[in-house]
């Protein structure tokens, strides 16, 4: 078996339901706009493999193409709970966020780490100045000199009133009226309930259990000896190629995504992770 067309992939995944190679099936149906499919076998996957972050992480990238944004915040959360420095889901979770309005304090945070992950991401640089600018806006200076202004006026006020001469007011005579005024109907005051819609929490995405029987690891020779065309590489077979401990075939995936013209700086720090990987496996 072989990763060069998809026909083969899909034949061995009907074979073999728990491969632990479903997300890179999955990303292709995505990248392929079959979201369906894609969807059907991360669904799959993850009966068997619940934790698998790639699996998850495709799952949430469906979920966002298809508009679901909240249960794609869930995801990724979950991805980033396994892998806080995760790149592409803390990037995603970031753009989703700004999306759902959510506090600027958790975006914040999320950029700041992608800015630790990549200091040249440009749009974390412009979202970190304009929150800065944000806590340090000098128009709520202004305001607030001129409220203290104002109450020092107020106080000179409350003052001269306070010290003028007590003038009692001239007594009008009574007229008829005030002596016997009509009885108005006496009106209660009604009182509104407000009612407010019971938001149901998300729903949680729960992994079904695993089924009970162990799952088809694909042999090392058989990874070895994959030949990937460079339509078929991707940021996901990289994660699945490192997690099996094949550093130099992942390498090699960031190479074909390199000219493809895939994320320079993701691919810098794929790239950094697995030498550091290949040197620190190196027998001493």
């Amino acid at each position: 078996m072989n990763l060069k067309n998809k026909s083969e992939l899909e034949k061995y995944f009907a074979n073999h339901f728990d491969t632990v190679l479903f997300p890179v099936l999955a990303d292709i149906y995505k990248t392929e706009g079959d979201l369906t499919r894609a969807r059907k076998v991360c669904e799959i996957g993850l009966e068997y493999h619940p934790n698998n972050v790639d699996g998850s992480f495709v799952l949430a990238e469906i979920n966002q193409s298809a508009g679901d944004l909240m249960v794609a915040e869930k995801l990724l959360k979950n991805v980033m709970a396994f892998e806080p420095f995760h790149y592409r889901a803390v990037l995603n979770l970031a753009k989703i966020q700004i999306k759902l309005k959510r506090a600027p304090d958790s975006i914040t945070k999320l950029w700041t780490k992608i800015a630790k992950i990549d200091p040249t991401h440009p749009d974390a640089k412009i979202f970190l100045k304009q929150s800065l600018t944000q806590k340090h806006d000098p128009s709520q200076d202004k305001e607030i000199v001129e409220s203290k202004k104002l109450k020092k006026e107020f106080d000179k006020l409350k003052q001269k009133s306070e010290t003028a001469p007590d003038l009692k007011p001239e007594k009008k005579p009574k007229t008829k009226s005030d002596v016997n005024p009509k009885s108005k109907p006496k009106t209660k005051p009604v009182k509104i309930e407000a009612s407010q819609k019971n938001i149901q929490d998300e729903e949680k995405i729960l992994s079904p259990k695993p089924p009970s029987i162990k799952p088809q690891k694909i042999s090392e020779e058989e990874l070895q000896s994959l030949d990937i065309s460079p339509r078929m590489a991707t940021f996901t077979m990289v994660n699945v190629l490192k997690k099996q401990k094949l550093y130099q075939q992942a390498i090699a995936v960031l190479s074909l995504l390199e000219e493809k013209g895939a994320d320079p700086a993701l691919i810098s720090q794929e790239r950094q992770n697995l030498q550091k990987l290949i040197k620190d496996s190196e027998p001493r």
